[in-house]
């Protein structure tokens, strides 16, 4: 059975049955190491067997009866467990890359409800909603407002919130001729010391 990686599918759990059958096919299909309790190998397998997924444990069955284990014998429930795991293991490391993935490109804003749009015709619920969206409104712009500046930090704020692209650039252009004056004065000095 091949996965189905549009749904959870893959992880959906395992019940009792599914359990039996397994080990009905691997006792069926396997010869057993030693005799055995039913009732107690049917305990441990459903041990083993929790929380696994029902397609991890038939995709395991099917491994094993392709020979994945290096013995050809019923595999104990330990066995068993470990190739379920394994199975598994690329779903669950896929399913975790894509739950980090959305909890880093997740906006704190993605959480937060959307404005409604006005109701029609019901005057009260629209006077209603008229409240909701003044109150959206001034904590948009509260927030908006943000946290005072630093002044220290941000001395020029305001004038660089008004400078155009071209003073960005000729201001970028001067720093630079600054810079490269300050770099050849210093060889000069430095020269200068040298010949004396």
């Amino acid at each position: 059975m091949e996965p189905n990686f549009g749904h959870d599918h893959v992880f959906l759990p395992a019940t009792h049955a599914d359990r039996v059958d397994a080990l009905r096919v691997l006792v069926n299909a396997l010869p057993g190491r030693q005799a055995f309790d039913m009732q107690l190998l049917l305990g441990a397998y459903e041990v083993a067997l929790e929380g696994c997924s029902r397609w991890g444990l038939a995709q395991a069955i099917r491994e094993i009866l392709q020979g994945s284990l290096p013995h050809g014998f019923l595999p104990s429930p330990p066995e068993l467990r470990r190739e379920v795991n394994r199975v598994m293991g690329p779903h669950e490391a896929a399913r975790r890359r894509e739950a980090e993935a959305e909890r880093l490109y997740r906006w704190p804003e993605d959480d937060q409800r959307r404005a409604l749009p006005a109701p029609k015709g019901d005057p009260e619920a629209v006077a209603k909603w008229r409240v909701r969206r003044a109150a959206q409104k001034a904590e948009a712009a509260a927030k908006s407002a943000g946290a005072p500046v630093d002044q220290a930090l941000f001395a020029d704020r305001e004038e660089r919130t008004n400078r155009t692209a071209a003073d960005a650039v000729s201001d970028f252009m001067a720093r630079q001729d600054r810079r490269h004056d300050a770099l050849r004065s210093e060889s000069g000095t430095e020269a200068g010391n040298d010949d004396g």
